[in-house]
């Protein structure tokens, strides 16, 4: 009887189902190659989203042919087009000619773009804070600066410490005005809200202003002798300058006494045009040489003894 030899290797497997491995692996690489072709998808999306946000904030900001009067509903329809902590943080990033959206609304003019936008900030960053006093200076807008509590940070535990007084802000109004010889100066007029508690408490209160083109800094402080002391000087990124003031303390209120009624001020003459006033901290005029006749100082002051806890 003729017999056939079964040869193993010439048989075919190809109409054998394949391995479970093999289908196990073919599916997950399919599913992960689309997960991330979705993925790839949701991304771009979300960049170009941005990119339309930004796009619309840089009009708003920049663009001479603007409607002011459509700035509310044009900023709520891009912060509901990204998260809200995407939106704030898209605000406050250098991402227009190096600088925020923020500082251009101020260097702008552009008030109501403003305060759209920081209804969407819950908190300023460090660096959007920094550039928003950058631009203040820039155009000189003491206001704004006050607006956007952009001083506070200059004594945090002050701030604290009206928080739990429920003391108002402090006020500061600034007035810019040319002399009859037809040099400039300018006027502050401050009003201290608790001023004599705070400086107990604390030892220490300071604020800052804007006025011509600088930030300046008025603080009261217990000096190492015990003595109270009163000094101005220029924050961070301030242009140095000559300086020459005359500070003028005035009690808020009149003595319940009559006799007293006619109490006189405190005028104190802190005038030092022959030095050179700089700023401390980031930003200041290390390099900046002066003669020796022309000396580098940080800050005019003047002893007040006990001045500011009397009546």
């Amino acid at each position: 009887m003729a017999t056939k030899a079964f040869d193993a290797s010439a048989s075919s497997v190809s109409g054998l189902p394949p391995s479970y491995d093999a289908i196990h692996t073919s599916v997950s690489t399919d599913s992960v190659q689309c997960k991330r072709s979705v993925f790839s998808f949701l991304q771009t999306k979300q960049k170009r989203r941005r990119a339309s946000v930004l796009s619309r904030i840089h009009e708003i900001v920049s663009s001479p042919d603007f409607t002011l009067s459509s700035v509310a509903s044009i900023v709520k329809s891009c912060a509901a087009a990204l998260p809200a902590a995407e939106f704030s943080n898209l605000l406050q990033k250098p991402n227009i000619e190096d600088h925020t959206a923020l500082y251009w609304a101020i260097v702008n003019n552009r008030r109501e773009a403003l305060l759209e936008f920081t209804k969407f900030i819950p908190k300023f960053s460090p660096a959007c804070s920094s550039d928003l006093r950058l631009a203040c200076m820039t155009v000189n807008d003491h206001d704004s600066f006050m607006l956007l509590n952009l001083g506070d940070n200059v004594n945090p535990k002050d701030r604290s410490l009206r928080r739990m007084l429920g003391c108002q802000q402090d006020e500061i109004q600034v007035q810019c005005e040319r002399d009859s010889a037809g040099e400039n100066y300018f006027s502050v007029r401050f009003v201290f809200r608790m001023f004599q508690k705070r400086l107990r408490i604390s030892q220490r209160l300071e604020v800052e202003f804007v006025a011509r083109g600088r930030i300046w800094v008025l603080r009261f402080y217990m000096g190492q002798n015990g003595m109270w002391r009163v000094e101005y000087g220029l924050s961070g990124h301030s242009l140095p300058v000559h300086p020459s003031a005359e500070l003028t303390i005035w009690a808020h209120n009149s003595p319940p006494d009559s006799s007293c009624a006619t109490q006189k001020p405190l005028i104190l003459s802190m005038r030092r045009p022959w030095e050179t006033l700089v700023p401390e901290g980031p930003g200041s005029f290390s390099r900046y040489t002066a003669t020796e006749r022309d000396r580098k100082i940080a800050a005019v002051l003047c002893q007040l003894d006990d001045w500011p806890m009397d009546e």
